[in-house]
């Protein structure tokens, strides 16, 4: 440290305090004892040796009453995920955080207020189930139909005898809810409580209310939708009643008043209060739409008003609800994420119009009404592409039509669908009254609200766009669930997909909560029945009603705990998905041949997934690969065996590492002997089988084999015009086998093509999400006839964590990115790059360009890392800090100019 620092000077300071994984003020937490990390500013490299991080803690009750002030003292090192250093919290017990930075000497020679980081608050749940009094109550009237159901409204009214200075409503329900206080929307959350496997868990939402309360009449109404709770969801047909056929509330209004006085209003059948009616909601399903009925509307119908002549009301009664599965809820909730405007607007006539939003995505259509006659109806159809013709490919949407309808009371009004979400970039709006402007509407973007990590450009437009389409596939996706696609009639959470996804995803997403919660359902579902299921929450339905171990998809087990540890760091969370990727690898165990390869055939009706949606299978078999089934099955059990064994050994159980990393080694020699001919090839002389042993390491040990399997690999990539030949098995992988084998060229040159099936075949043919086959679209504009056809699928979008990783040049070598790699690859034209990724420690990130033969690097590195910089065979270790350097350099050429490729 400079001499002439002084402690108002210190080189740097605390950038943020997080609790757990949350960024900024938490409601709700369901842990006494959460976990703290923080973000320096500046460079703790120049503090000296006895500087400290100095946390405060201040304690408050309900009522804001300051319970207690405490600090403690932290090494400067320890600054992700540290353990809670105080008394454990108690429910609805306020917890407000903030740290500095003590340099040595400097200690208490600071103001009391001097050098804090901005407080954080922490608000504990409902921690206790005797802490959670109220009841499940719903309508009680007779639903004889399974299908289009009406939703009903719920409400009660109260009296204060003054303003509280504190109000909590805690909040779950049988299906989807949305609460008003006196009219007003509580929160922002929509499909609220999400899907969980709700027989396990049903998680409850923590809002502030205080300011929508008031001393005299006030009044809390509740809207019912039938999600995934009873509505009808999947695919052949779907399911209904799922998890139950009565919708019901669970609200609890908990007030604190300044006196230091405390009232709570919980939901009850037994006070004669709390009443129910069909609301304006006609029927709402998930996939199918909504119909609103403006002329069932009921003004004031949530607010305060005591008399009870409102027509249609009933008394509710109280349905069967164990407060056991209660717990709070872990993850962001769905909310809206951003809107568009209609790029394109064309008049079909007789009042339909056709719109374009310019991006496929999650979102529903906000319509401006005015003008409308009473009786008279809006209805809106949705569509991710249009036909040859220019009408909307509703084919692929299968059983989930997509269709909203309102009906006008005659009054102006701005409407929004509630509890439906639609997968489209196209609308058809019919029945509107005069010419369409876009005033008149836009679309809302949903998705789970999590935080941005990952951020990537390049000189290349197409190769930028793809990347772009990638992030909208996961944004799309990433709703409550990892879901497979937002539009057809499934929009289950495929274990296949994020498997292959999964590292990809922590790129660009804080994926830390909403993966782990996502876990705790898969581990609650492989207990159920035995295995991994296909999809987590599992809905038996078709030829997937009974769930059977499939390769990759069971492997998810292990490859998305492991992804999130790699990004994150967080042995903890390690340590509580590890009996689920345990169970996973010891089950496939059993099933394996005396040579520890994987032959034995599951009792679907196709046996082994394999190499899913292998452009060579037919649309009306995705499952006939090219790639034997039981090679892909063994070589994904042996990266799974491997990466459990270094799960155990992170997680401190040496004893089990050993055992899994021996079992590791029985299946890959099983799979050398039975996959690799002695002549270098495979038996399955595919670009998968060479990726597979190539990135998973197969062929370790065995001489010369990786390199002739690159060899071979890039033979294949060249004879098939620099066109990708794999599924959702080996489209991860062949970037990444090419690249580490020497032939970063043939890399580029397949990453470049533009030729189907390829990445940037999608891209020229429109796309902005990427495709759950590659030819979705046909080169003549047409829909792919197959019946599972998709526009916004995310597994094929692993293609950039390579673009992070080797166009961009970063990525992680610890987990939680202490050290990490600094590797820039260009070629193939790309003459600069810049790639950003919010690590725990904070935001890495690296430019560079290429001219006239220098390659020149901007680098940050985070406060408290290290990056290994290796460039042209350098290498050099980084410290926290921006550094910049320059470097003669020859990238690898663009195989299109040198060879004449068509497409590339």
């Amino acid at each position: 440290m400079d001499a002439a620092a002084s402690p108002r000077t210190t080189p740097c300071s605390i950038e943020e305090v997080r609790i757990e994984h949350f960024s900024g003020d938490v409601l709700g937490m369901g842990c006494e004892s959460p976990r703290l990390s923080w973000k320096y500013r500046g460079s703790i490299e120049l503090l000296p040796e006895d500087a400290v991080v100095e946390i405060r803690l201040r304690r408050l009750s309900p009522d804001g009453a300051l319970l207690s002030e405490e600090t403690v003292e932290r090494a400067i090192a320890s600054s992700t995920l540290c353990p809670w250093p105080f008394e454990p919290l108690k429910s609805r017990e306020q917890a407000i955080l903030s740290a500095r930075v003590f340099a040595g000497s400097a200690r208490g020679s600071l103001g009391a207020n001097q050098g804090w980081s901005r407080p954080v608050t922490g608000e504990v749940g409902l921690l206790l189930p005797g802490d959670r009094k109220a009841a499940m109550v719903g309508p009680a009237w007779a639903e004889p139909w399974s299908d289009c159901r009406h939703a009903p409204q719920v409400r009660t009214t109260f009296v204060l005898a003054s303003a509280p200075v504190h109000a909590r409503l805690y909040l779950s329900a049988h299906g989807l809810v949305e609460g008003e206080v006196n009219g007003r929307r509580v929160g922002e959350d929509i499909l609220t409580p999400g899907w969980t496997s709700y027989g396990d868990r049903l998680t409850y939402s923590t809002f502030d209310v205080t300011g929508l309360l008031r001393a005299g009449g006030n009044g809390m109404g509740f809207w019912l939708g039938d999600g995934w709770y009873r509505g009808r969801i999947g695919f052949k047909g779907g399911a209904v009643d799922t998890y139950g056929s009565r919708l019901g509330v669970w609200a609890q209004l908990e007030l604190a008043y300044a006196d230091g006085s405390t009232e709570t209003i919980s939901s009850n059948a037994w006070d004669g209060r709390w009443q129910a009616r069909k609301g304006p909601i006609a029927f709402s399903g998930l996939v199918e739409g909504e119909r609103y009925d403006a002329r069932l509307e009921e003004l004031g119908w949530s607010s305060g008003r005591l008399d009870e002549t409102g027509i249609g009301w009933e008394r509710v009664t109280e349905l069967p609800f164990d407060v056991m599965v209660l717990e709070e809820t872990r993850t962001a909730a769905v909310r809206k994420t951003g809107e568009h405007r209609p790029v394109a607007i064309t008049d079909l006539g007789e009042g339909r119009f056709l719109l374009d939003f310019g991006q496929n995505c999650s979102q529903r259509l906000r319509l401006r009404l005015t003008g409308f006659e009473a009786g008279s109806t809006v209805t809106v159809h949705h569509a991710e592409v249009l036909e040859r013709d220019g009408s909307l490919a509703t084919r692929p949407l299968r059983r989930a039509v997509q269709v909203d309808s309102y009906t006008s009371n005659g009054q102006d009004a701005e409407w929004e669908p509630r509890f439906t979400l639609h997968g489209f970039r196209y609308a058809e709006i019919e029945g509107w009254s005069d010419t369409m402007t876009a005033d008149d509407v836009w679309a809302c973007v949903y998705g789970s609200d999590m935080e941005r990590t990952g951020w990537f450009e390049c000189s290349d437009p197409d190769i930028t766009q793809l990347h772009s389409n990638v992030l909208w596939s996961m944004r799309s996706n990433f709703v409550s669930v990892p879901t497979d696609c937002p539009q057809r009639d499934e929009r289950f959470g495929w274990t296949g997909d994020i498997a292959v996804f999964a590292e990809t995803a922590a790129f660009l997403y804080d994926t830390q909560d909403f993966l782990s919660n996502w876990l705790v359902d898969v581990a609650s579902e492989t207990e159920r029945w035995g295995t991994v299921p296909y999809y987590v929450p599992f809905v038996p339905l078709g030829e997937w009603r009974v769930p059977e171990a499939i390769a990759i998809w069971g492997d998810a087990a292990v490859f998305v705990p492991w992804s999130l540890y790699l990004a994150g760091g967080d042995v903890q969370r390690l340590a509580e998905h590890y009996p689920l990727a345990a169970a996973w690898v010891d089950e496939v165990t059993g099933y394996l041949s005396d040579d520890g390869v994987w032959d034995r055939r599951p009792n679907l009706f196709s046996g082994q997934l394999g190499d899913w949606l292998d452009p060579s299978a037919p649309p009306e078999d995705p499952a006939l690969a090219l790639t034997e089934k039981e090679l892909v099955a063994t070589a994904f059990f042996a990266r799974s065996c491997g990466l459990l064994s270094r799960m155990a050994e992170a997680i401190g159980k040496p004893a089990d590492a050993k055992r899994y990393r021996d079992l590791a080694g029985h299946v890959r020699e099983g799979f050398v002997e039975r996959f690799h001919r002695s002549d270098g090839t495979m038996t399955s002389d595919t670009q998968c089988a060479y990726a597979l042993a190539i990135v998973f390491g197969l062929l370790v040990g065995v001489p010369d084999a990786e390199r002739s399997a690159g060899v071979r690999l890039a033979e294949l990539v060249r004879q098939q015009g620099y066109t990708v030949a794999t599924g959702f098995a080996g489209t991860p992988y062949v970037l990444p086998a090419l690249s580490s084998t020497g032939h970063l060229e043939d890399a580029y040159a397949l990453l470049l093509s533009k030729d189907c099936p390829s990445w940037l075949y999608q891209v020229s043919m429109g796309a902005t999400t990427t495709w759950e086959r590659w030819d979705s679209l046909l080169p003549d504009g047409s829909v792919n006839p197959g019946d599972m056809t998709s526009f916004n699928h995310y597994a094929l979008g692993s293609v950039a964590e390579w673009l992070h990783e080797v166009v961009g040049g970063l990525s992680p070598i610890e987990p939680g990115w202490k050290v990490f790699r600094i590797a820039p690859q260009p070629g193939a034209g790309i003459d600069h790059a810049e790639v950003a990724h919010e690590t725990p420690s904070g935001r890495a990130r690296l430019a560079w360009r290429w001219q006239a033969g220098l390659l020149s690097l901007d680098a940050t590195v985070p406060p408290g890392t290290l990056a290994v910089l290796e460039v042209g065979g350098r290498s050099e270790t980084l410290r926290g800090g921006r550094h910049q350097r320059s470097y003669e350099w020859e990238p690898a050429p663009s195989l299109a100019a040198a060879e004449g490729m068509s497409g590339v």
